[in-house]
């Protein structure tokens, strides 16, 4: 990917190049390009939607950066010729019409994530309750969202953004999830885990194969839920069940300070509590997810667990499923329109891909590695032998 260098003089709306080579860069210097892209970043989808949001409008990115629409036209200009950008025809929402949209292209997201990983790194000043603040980049996502904090970052001027008075930033503790990686598909497994916030149940447990991106599909749904409150812990290293309690009313009290055992730290309202690496746990462990269950909690509990858990694990019972306190999520492979995507040779052969959707059962993890043509990583991350290996990276790349 191309580096940007930005000067004093390339500071202005009409520097519409953009290059980088220093850590030292801030965010003040962005350009307008930049900061357009970073603004429809936030809207990027693998497929197109039924309607666009407003904000994909030249109206729209020129509300969201901050700039008059007369320059929305040559930035976008700018960007499609770069290959960042694409210029459709679609529905609007709340519009009626269909009218001219923009929307990044992979090469863009890949470019706004490059672009954000500078600003994460950068000190800005902050101004909210309390006077103003020096923070990185990184410490304002976290305090507000991704979303959020890349919303603020496209319309910040002279390095500063100011946070809305009057109502609190989301508490969102995400250090032990992974990173976001590239998406594909899984709209309906979205709409299930959106449906799970709004109803009364206390509990979903989405559950898979290893590599089948059950945790990829938790982390991207929480990246969507910017305004709620939310811890993510793991426990693929679990500790004692005091251990993880402590954690739990530790976050609680960073909302509520008066907060100060468990059954109140799972009241707190527009929250979500997700546990990842649900498989052989302690029999605390258990006891203390079965409570969770049973509490009338106004929390909500996002459970990543493996498919394969053992029957003397799981902290539920078919009559709370029936019940509706917890919802299952069953994750599968990909169909085979986004596993095509996610394998990244669109003129494969037919019969060839084929095969290779069999093979690997659409599984995100495999494809990605076919893709990347890592041979030691399938083989460590399947039962294939060296011969399949070879075989399934001859097909990935048989074109018609």
């Amino acid at each position: 990917m191309s580096q940007w260098i930005a000067s004093g003089a390339a500071q202005n709306q009409h520097d519409y190049i953009s290059t980088w080579a220093s850590r030292e860069m801030m965010p003040g210097q962005l350009s307008v390009n930049d900061r357009v892209l970073l603004h429809l970043s936030k809207f990027a989808t693998d497929a197109q939607p039924e309607e666009y949001p407003a904000e994909s409008t030249q109206v729209g990115i020129a509300e969201g950066v901050g700039i008059s629409r007369t320059h929305v036209p040559r930035a976008v200009k700018t960007l499609i010729r770069d290959g960042f950008v694409e210029e459709r025809r679609g529905r609007v929402a709340d519009k009626g019409r269909r009218m001219s949209v923009y929307t990044v292209t992979p090469e863009g997201f890949r470019k706004a994530e490059s672009i954000w990983g500078m600003v994460r790194e950068s000190v800005i000043t902050v101004i909210r309750e309390g006077g103003r603040t020096e923070m990185p980049g990184s410490s304002l996502e976290e305090l507000v969202g991704r979303r959020q904090a890349v919303a603020l970052i496209s319309r910040m001027k002279d390095q500063t953004v100011e946070l809305a008075r009057g109502k609190r930033a989301p508490v969102r503790d995400l250090s032990r999830a992974p990173e976001r990686t590239e998406f594909f598909g899984r709209r309906e497994e979205m709409e299930t885990l959106q449906a799970f916030v709004r109803s009364d149940a206390r509990v979903m447990v989405v559950m898979g194969g290893s590599g089948f991106g059950t945790t990829s599909l938790v982390r991207e749904f929480i990246h969507t839920q910017e305004p709620l409150d939310v811890l993510w812990l793991s426990l693929k290293d679990p500790g004692a069940s005091n251990e993880l309690e402590s954690e739990i009313i530790t976050f609680a009290g960073r909302i509520d300070p008066e907060v100060s055992d468990l059954d109140s730290a799972i009241s707190m309202p527009d929250t979500i509590l997700v546990f990842d690496g649900y498989y052989s746990v302690s029999e605390e462990i258990v006891e203390l997810f079965s409570h969770m269950v049973a509490f009338d909690s106004l929390s909500k509990v996002i459970v990543i667990a493996r498919e394969d858990t053992p029957a003397y694990s799981w902290f539920y019972q078919r009559k709370h499923v029936e019940a509706g306190e917890v919802h299952e999520l069953r994750i599968r492979g990909l169909d085979e329109d986004n596993a095509l995507k996610l394998l990244g040779n669109p003129n494969i052969e037919p019969d060839a891909f084929r095969r290779v959707y069999l093979m690997t059962r659409g599984q995100p993890r495999l494809l990605r590695l076919l893709r990347d043509g890592d041979a030691e990583g399938l083989k460590n991350a399947s039962v294939f032998t060296a011969e399949e290996v070879r075989y399934l990276l001859f097909l990935k790349d048989k074109t018609e």
